[in-house]
């Protein structure tokens, strides 16, 4: 009797919108279409047009980059201010079929950036490496003195032997103050992963992935 196939089952956090990289052509521009409606109910077509092309070259870029989920978040936080961030999710093929090696090898490669904070953590679903960065996303890279934006970054790697894969996940924001909070959230989301053989594991009440992030800052920081 063959054995079936590994699954990955990722909780997303609440509050983050799919870009749908699961959806083809017009399902996918449908789906980033109702995202720019629901996030401007009262703007103009010309704000939820601007909205939706963002959306989608956003997607692009994830699918670009063999992503397999990407998402964003939108959210007032508790003191007013706009808090956003992005989360991208792909499986890479793994360095070492070994997990304790491949994150050992990883979190020795990683180091070797200065400008990384790495920390080694360990989930359920086994060791894996944590590491924290600035970035700065200018909007035209050829041209040095363009409009930039600094950004903070939070990537998990996770070698999942049983997929012979290596989950990367990606999380980028440009709420500074806001980035204990989702890396709170990113460390959740590798936490509850599970690989199965392809059976649907035992659902939750899903009762926090319909709260908002709004929520969640209130909950993280008062």
């Amino acid at each position: 009797m063959q054995s079936a196939t590994p699954e990955l089952h990722l909780d997303i956090p609440g509050g983050f919108y799919s870009l749908g990289l699961d959806l083809d052509g017009e399902d996918r521009l449908e789906q980033l279409w109702a995202i720019a409606e629901e996030i401007w109910p009262t703007g103009t077509d010309f704000q939820r047009e601007v909205a939706f092309h963002s959306y989608r070259e956003m997607a692009d870029h994830a699918r670009a980059e063999n992503s397999f989920y990407a998402g964003f978040c939108r959210d007032e936080a508790p003191d007013g201010r706009l808090t956003t961030a992005s989360l991208l999710a792909r499986l890479d093929p793994p360095d070492e079929p070994d997990a304790e090696l491949s994150a050992r090898g990883l979190l020795e490669a990683l180091s070797a950036n200065d400008n990384n904070t790495v920390e080694e953590i360990r989930v359920p679903a086994g060791p894996g490496v944590l590491v924290l960065c600035g970035i700065e996303w200018q909007a035209d890279p050829t041209v040095a003195t363009g409009p930039s934006l600094q950004l903070a970054r939070a990537d998990v790697y996770l070698p999942l032997p049983r997929m012979q894969r290596l989950l990367v996940l990606s999380l980028t924001t440009p709420s500074l103050p806001d980035l204990p909070f989702y890396v709170s959230l990113l460390s959740k989301t590798a936490h509850d992963l599970t690989v199965s053989n392809g059976a649907n594991p035992d659902s939750d009440s899903g009762d926090e992935r319909r709260s908002t992030v709004t929520d969640h800052v209130r909950a993280d920081f008062g």
